[in-house]
């Protein structure tokens, strides 16, 4: 089996097991589901699963949040610094709604036979999410305003949405993905890639072949930056994996089709993220390198985080890069409860 550049892109695991729920954040989430297709005309017959954290007062702008390939919801919230917010947290106490899904095929949202996923299934869940938070369909009444917040092939997904459909997005944050991927890195890493049949953890649940994981290892190899990462957080991350479809057919979006995003861009990535071959050792850099794929109405920021690898969520300066995005919705998105 050859493991595209797509799927290897999707690659950004981190388990529940791992993020300490908070007390101050807890009451303010609770569990939703929602019913989705998979094509455009397809019946609604499969449920994505996520958790939707409301501030206190009235918020009238939400962040969803969509994870990277291999993992769900929980990513959103991690703390790489155990003593400090994870993203969610940060958030809601700034005064914005959080919902972070499960993908198709991930977490506690459904398992459909991999033969039933589209190129562009994802895409299609995401905008029904939308029209659903628009419409106040999943609680906490209507938002406004929708954020869609990307990592590694999440991010890909928001930009395919935020582009293809730009009167339905207020704001785009991508993280762990620009326009110069590490093609040889990719095929590298895509021996640590196996079918979830044969891996131990998920033996007897009846997933069909299209289902993979990530073999032992891994996550610690290419994902981290080892200095700046707690090696518990590491070991519960290869300790509660979870599995992922990449449909045939699908792709990497390319950076060709930035130009037709028309809300504000926040671009973050870590500086020792080896699954990117592009630059990185600044954010003036990063933005020299990303800007002539954006138009003006992007405003597109970057930011690259020192001595952080591909999972940012999971290092120890994730809340420096947290304290950024926030800073950023505040002044281009507004619509936090006050």
């Amino acid at each position: 089996m050859r493991i595209t550049t797509a799927v290897l892109l999707a690659l950004v695991p981190i388990p529940a097991a791992s993020i300490p729920a908070s007390a101050d954040a807890a009451p303010a989430c609770r569990a939703v589901g929602a019913k989705v297709a998979m094509t455009s005309s397809g019946p609604p017959d499969q449920r994505v699963a996520g958790t939707l954290c409301l501030p206190r007062g009235h918020a009238t702008t939400v962040q969803l949040l969509i994870p990277g390939g291999f993992y769900g919801q929980a990513y959103w919230r991690m703390r790489g610094d155990p003593q400090r917010p994870s993203y969610v947290e940060t958030m809601t106490g700034a005064g914005y709604a959080t919902l972070a899904i499960d993908r198709l095929g991930t977490g506690a949202s459904s398992y459909p036979p991999s033969t039933r996923f589209r190129p562009d299934t994802h895409q299609i869940v995401i905008r029904r999410l939308i029209r659903q938070l628009r419409e106040g369909r999943l609680g906490g009444g209507r938002f406004a305003k929708v954020v869609v917040v990307g990592h590694s092939l999440g991010s890909t997904l928001a930009r395919a949405v935020a582009a293809a459909h730009p009167a339905e997005v207020d704001g785009v944050i991508l993280t762990g993905e620009s326009s110069v991927p590490d093609e040889a890195a990719f095929e590298q890493m895509g021996a640590g890639i196996h079918r979830a049949a044969d891996d131990s953890r998920f033996a007897g649940r009846g997933l069909d072949d299209g289902y993979l994981t990530t073999r032992p290892g891994l996550r610690a190899t290419w994902f981290y930056h080892g200095p700046n990462a707690d090696s518990k957080v590491i070991a519960a991350d290869e300790a509660t994996k979870t599995t992922d479809v990449f449909p045939p057919g699908d792709s990497y979006t390319p950076p060709s089709i930035n130009k037709h995003i028309q809300a504000p861009v926040l671009m973050v990535n870590g500086e020792h993220d080896k699954l990117l071959a592009g630059a990185r050792s600044s954010s003036a850099a990063l933005h020299a390198q990303e800007a002539p794929f954006y138009g003006p109405r992007a405003k597109l920021e970057t930011v690259v985080v020192p001595g952080t690898g591909h999972v940012l969520n999971g290092h120890r300066t994730a809340p420096d890069w947290f304290a950024q995005a926030r800073a950023w919705a505040d002044r281009q998105v507004g619509g936090a409860a006050r």
